[in-house]
């Protein structure tokens, strides 16, 4: 057991350690801004230390909404009335069914309906 102490401890003194800077970023920052950074360069929006706390709660929030509402979320995407886009691939396929008239076919034999219909129908 005392081996595979000695071999650990070995192990972790040669392995490269980070900035302390670099592995604090994560813990420390509005999006893209470092923390110190506004309280260095920004003293009137940090002088009250809950105050900032909520902005700073505040602006985590908005950023999300933002980011959700304006790039996740993209309105009238695929808005066409069949409700799906149609890729390269599929006009491809589709070109190639009509120059080989089995496109006309397959829209003959298709099926529209679940219950089957009547004549008069």
């Amino acid at each position: 057991m005392s081996l595979l102490r000695t071999a650990m401890s070995a192990g972790r003194l040669v392995q490269p350690r980070l900035p302390t800077s670099l592995t604090q970023a994560n813990t420390a920052s509005l999006p893209f801004v470092p923390v110190d950074w506004i309280f260095r360069f920004f003293p009137y929006f940090t002088r009250d230390k809950v105050r900032f706390m909520l902005r700073f709660n505040q602006i985590s929030v908005g950023c999300g909404l933002g980011f959700f509402y304006c790039w996740c979320h993209t309105p009238y995407k695929c808005d066409n009335y069949d409700h799906f886009e149609e890729s390269m691939l599929y006009t491809y396929v589709k070109g190639q069914l009509e120059k080989s008239g089995q496109l006309e076919e397959n829209v003959r034999i298709k099926v529209r309906h679940f219950y089957p219909q009547t004549a008069e129908e």
